[in-house]
C-alpha cells in the first residue's frame, strides 16, 4: 500500500536527469486528472521503469495496472486535502535530509549525486520538497485509516487455509549475534584537526572570505563547493551541538569552533527566520588512522579469545558492544532472512556453521563504519511456511491482505467524491 520512499526519491532524481537531458521540451501529454492533480505520460513511463518493466504504453493491461496504482495515490492525496491533513515543516525537512543522506551513501558522494541529478543539494531540497510533502500526507492518512488494523487468530488460520499454496517460500534465515566497536580517533589527530580549524578561523577573522575558505578547506564537499551554504533549515535538522551554536548566532556572526560527531565546525549565520536559520559552515574532519582500526581489531580479537575460552558471548556483548540497539539483548540480531542481510553480513555468514564466531570484520553502521565479531547461532533453511514455525510471517501476510481489501473499498468511496478522468 505504501511505496518505499527511497525508491520514489530515486525515481524523482532519474526523472529530473532524463528530462534535463532532452534537447527540446515537448509538452507532456496528460493521461489522467484526479482532483487538482494530474498524471503525465512521462510520469507513467517513469513509474513503469521503476517497476522493472519496459515503458511500453502499448501493453494496455500493464499500463492500466500501473496507472491505477498511481491514480490511487492521487485519490488518497485528494482525500488528505479534504481532511485537512497537514505535515509540520520540520518533519518534511527531516525526511528530505534523510533521503539525501541515503542517496549520497548509495551514489558514494554528494558530488556524484549532484552529477546524476543535474542539480546541487540545495536545489534538490527545493525541487523535491513539495513531492515529499504530498507523499507524507498520503502516508499519514493511510496510517490514520489502516494503521490500527489487526487480524485475529481465526483470520490468520482462515487466510492460511485459503492461500497456503500461493504464499512464497520462507527464505533461508540466520540467527546472529554481534559485538561491534567503533575505531577510536587518536588524540594527536584530534588536536591536529582542531589546530587546523583554528587557523582557518583566525584567517576569517583576519579578513579572509568565509566562502573562499569553505571552498578551499571544508571537508564537507557538498556544501564546500557552495561556500559552505547549508540552506534554510528548521530546528531538528542539525545535530544538537551544531544547532545550539547556529541558533545562538545573529546574522553575520561567526562562531567559535564547534565540535560534533562529524568533526570541528566554523559556523557563520546568514539569515534567521523565526525557528529557521540559514548557516554556512566549514567542517574539518578528524581522520581515523590504520592504528585506530588495528586497536579496535585487537580489542575484538581479545574478546573472541575470551568467548572461546568459555565466557558468555551475551555477557561480553552487553558490556563491550557499542551498538546500542543490540548490546542490551546480548548482541542478538534475531533471525534475519539472508537476502535482507548487508553485503558484509552475507559474506561473513556464508561459510560459517552453527556456533562459529567470526574474526573481526568491517561493517557499516548508521553513523559510521565499525568492526564486529559475529556468531552464527542457527541456520534455518528455505522452507514452505507453516502455522507452527512461521505464524508471525503468515499473520503479516494476512494483515496486508486485509488492509489491501479495505483499502480498495476505501478508494471506491473516494472516487464518488473526487473528480477523476483517464485520457489514455
Amino acid at each position: 500500500m505504501k511505496k518505499h520512499f527511497f525508491s520514489l526519491f530515486a525515481a524523482l532524481l532519474l526523472l529530473t536527469s532524463l528530462t534535463a537531458a532532452q534537447d527540446g521540451r515537448a509538452i507532456d501529454r496528460v493521461v489522467a486528472v484526479i482532483g487538482d492533480e494530474i498524471i503525465t505520460q512521462s510520469e507513467l513511463q517513469m513509474q513503469m521503469l521503476q517497476a522493472g518493466t519496459q515503458a511500453d504504453l502499448s501493453d494496455e493491461e500493464l499500463t492500466r495496472r500501473i496507472l491505477d496504482a498511481m491514480m490511487n495515490d492521487k485519490l488518497v492525496l485528494a482525500q488528505a486535502v479534504l481532511d485537512s491533513i497537514e505535515i509540520p515543516q520540520e518533519e518534511i525537512t527531516r525526511r528530505l535530509d534523510e533521503q539525501i543522506k541515503r542517496l549520497t551513501r548509495y551514489y558514494g558522494s554528494e558530488q556524484k549525486l549532484e552529477q546524476v541529478a543535474g542539480m546541487n543539494i540545495n536545489q534538490m531540497r527545493r525541487e523535491f520538497r513539495e513531492d515529499i510533502r504530498k507523499r507524507m500526507m498520503i502516508e499519514m492518512i493511510q496510517q490514520q485509516k489502516f494503521g490500527s488494523i489487526t487480524v485475529s487468530h481465526r483470520e490468520v488460520v482462515a487466510f492460511f487455509q485459503t492461500y497456503a499454496d500461493s504464499l512464497p517460500p520462507v527464505p533461508e534465515q540466520v540467527e546472529l549475534q554481534q559485538i561491534a566497536m567503533y575505531p577510536r580517533v587518536t588524540e594527536g589527530f584530534k588536536a591536529a584537526a582542531r589546530a587546523k580549524a583554528q587557523r582557518v578561523l583566525d584567517s576569517i577573522r583576519g579578513g579572509a572570505s568565509f566562502e573562499e575558505m569553505a571552498k578551499a578547506f571544508s571537508d564537507d564537499a557538498g556544501s564546500g563547493r557552495n561556500g559552505g551554504n547549508l540552506g534554510l533549515a528548521r530546528r531538528g535538522v542539525f545535530v544538537k551541538e551544531f544547532e545550539e551554536a547556529a541558533f545562538a548566532l545573529e546574522p553575520g556572526d561567526v562562531s567559535e569552533i564547534v565540535e560534533t560527531q562529524f568533526g570541528f565546525h566554523i559556523i557563520k549565520l546568514l539569515e534567521k527566520k523565526g525557528e529557521a536559520v540559514r548557516p554556512q559552515h566549514i567542517l574539518i574532519k578528524v581522520e581515523k588512522t590504520g592504528e585506530s582500526d588495528q586497536a579496535t581489531i585487537d580489542s575484538l580479537n581479545a574478546l573472541r579469545a575470551r568467548i572461546l575460552a568459555g565466557e558468555r558471548f551475551e555477557d561480553l556483548a552487553q558490556r563491550y558492544s557499542e551498538d546500542e540497539a543490540t548490546a542490551k539483548f546480548g548482541g542478538s540480531l534475531g533471525a534475519v532472512e539472508v537476502p535482507e542481510l548487508s553485503d558484509e553480513m552475507k559474506a561473513v555468514q556464508q561459510d560459517m556453521t552453527e556456533g562459529d564466531i567470526s574474526e573481526p570484520v568491517k561493517i557499516t553502521m548508521e553513523r559510521d563504519y565499525a568492526y564486529a565479531i559475529i556468531r552464527l547461532l542457527r541456520r534455518i533453511p528455505q522452507h514452505r511456511a507453516t502455522l507452527e514455525d512461521d505464524y508471525q510471517r503468515i499473520a503479516n501476510f494476512a494483515k496486508i491482505f486485509k488492509q489491501n481489501r479495505e483499502y480498495q473499498e476505501w478508494i471506491e468511496e473516494i472516487k464518488k467524491n473526487v473528480y477523476w478522468k483517464i485520457n489514455l
